[in-house]
């Protein structure tokens, strides 16, 4: 069944807008931050970030190869990559697999049965390993063994992925055939003819029809040259789209007239743009980036004019990530990581929508002002805000509050470095400040008490 889908998705691939709809999801999902980085790496962890970044760098090169790795997800719904682990030094070396050969199989083992494990078919390949059929061969992989990227929307096809182009397909085929049609009218019935009126005044009944091919011999008849022989053949006289008609009139003012015969007309545009408006609908792509709208702002990216589609992106971008979060843990562990270290990292794809950032920022904005406005007005406790306005935990407040209290003190100390030139931190003491200053005071005044 999935390979008859994947057939169908390179057929598409040859549509041009399919194509292009598949070249932006995979230069939205892989777009570059401010830094030219296309995944970014944070980590408590020196070592672990160093190590990372190595990895998905300078061994995987994601720049190069995540582009056309997101692309073949969203076109099959499934991306395979076989990964080569070499024991103390992680993985190696990625070598993607045709979605055509790998089988994902589940729930094998009894006693385990959320086991995951891959296989590889592969035609006409034989050494070390063993024979699946005539000329094919199979090679089992663990579950480490395989990165596999898959678009989860749709149950119905679990184990693998749901492809992005998939809602399209039906639409696709209306529209192909469509668009056949019209170009096949075009073709055949297109051209205009002319009708011939011959005077016949007053020949008998019985020789019209004689006179009128001799009439159409001599005017239409093209001489046609014999390949094998050299020879004019006269007897090749086929009528085509550009034939013409002749008719015999007699009687009256009539004489001999030529009247032109319009071809005929195709009035399937419509049809055919609301089965392209169904389609684009299909693949979540705003027309205008697709070269069907005009007055697009160019320097705008595709998300930035579109946050709907921005939020498919993010969707895209989740699934890739999970994916890369697999490899660098299966690389750290070869590299003797263990427990809490092996997930002590981030790994984070930029998001290409502008505007879908600056919503973001919108709301924390809101937010703060109504817990502003509510604490000046008395109206609730910070401990209430914290929890209703911003949905805080009470570990993730005592944090909060923590850092705050560190923050002070941290504006304090450079505050006592600009205007004394004292580090407090380094002397254990403070310069300047309005208990210094009543201290001083207080000693030079022998205790007494001062006027205000």
């Amino acid at each position: 069944r999935k390979v008859e889908l994947y057939y169908d998705y390179e057929e598409m691939d040859n549509d041009p807008i399919i194509s292009s709809a598949l070249d932006v999801y995979s230069d939205e999902s892989t777009m570059k931050n401010e830094l030219g980085q296309i995944l970014k790496i944070t980590s408590n962890n020196d070592d672990i970030q160093k190590i990372l970044h190595n990895l998905f760098y300078d061994i995987i090169n994601i720049d190069f190869n995540l582009w056309p790795w997101v692309r073949n997800m969203v076109k099959y719904g499934d991306f395979f990559l076989k990964m080569d682990i070499a024991e103390n030094y992680g993985i190696t070396n990625v070598v993607p697999v045709s979605p055509y050969e790998m089988e994902r199989i589940e729930g094998a083992d009894e006693n385990n049965p959320h086991s995951v494990h891959f296989k590889i078919n592969i035609p006409g390949h034989t050494t070390s390993m063993h024979t699946v059929g005539r000329g094919a061969s199979a090679q089992e992989l663990q579950d480490y063994e395989v990165a596999h990227f898959r678009l989860l929307s749709d149950s119905n096809y679990l184990p693998y992925g749901k492809s992005m182009i998939e809602n399209a397909r039906s639409v696709w085929k209306s529209l192909s055939l469509m668009e056949d049609a019209m170009l096949v009218h075009r073709v055949v019935r297109a051209p205009e003819k002319r009708i011939f009126k011959l005077d016949i005044g007053n020949i008998p009944p019985n020789e019209v029809d004689n006179y009128m091919q001799q009439v159409i011999n001599k005017m239409k008849k093209t001489p046609l040259i014999d390949e094998k022989t050299g020879n004019i053949n006269l007897k090749y006289n086929l009528q085509n789209i550009n034939e013409d008609f002749y008719l015999p009139v007699r009687g009256g003012d009539s004489g001999t007239t030529i009247d032109n015969l319009p071809g005929m007309t195709y009035e399937a545009t419509d049809d055919i743009e609301y089965l392209r408006n169904k389609m684009m609908a299909a693949l979540k792509i705003p027309k205008a980036f697709l070269g069907y709208e005009e007055q697009v702002n160019a320097k705008a990216t595709l998300a930035a004019e579109d946050v709907r589609f921005a939020r498919t992106i993010e969707r895209i971008q989740r699934i890739v990530e999970s994916e890369l979060t697999k490899i660098a843990i299966v690389h750290l562990y070869s590299q003797g990581f263990t427990n809490e270290e092996l997930v002590n990292f981030n790994l984070t794809l930029t998001n290409s929508s502008t505007i879908y950032e600056q919503e973001k920022i919108e709301l924390w904005d809101a937010k703060q002002n109504l817990a502003t406005s509510m604490i000046d007005g008395n109206l609730a406790s910070s401990d209430w805000i914290y929890k209703n306005v911003f949905g805080w935990t009470d570990e993730q407040i005592k944090d909060i509050r923590g850092g705050v209290v560190d923050d002070k003190k941290r504006r304090f100390r450079y505050e006592q470095i600009e205007s004394e030139g004292n580090d407090p931190i380094t002397s254990q003491q403070s310069f300047g400040t309005a208990h210094d200053l009543a201290s001083i005071q207080q000693q030079e005044g022998g205790g007494d008490e001062q006027p205000f």
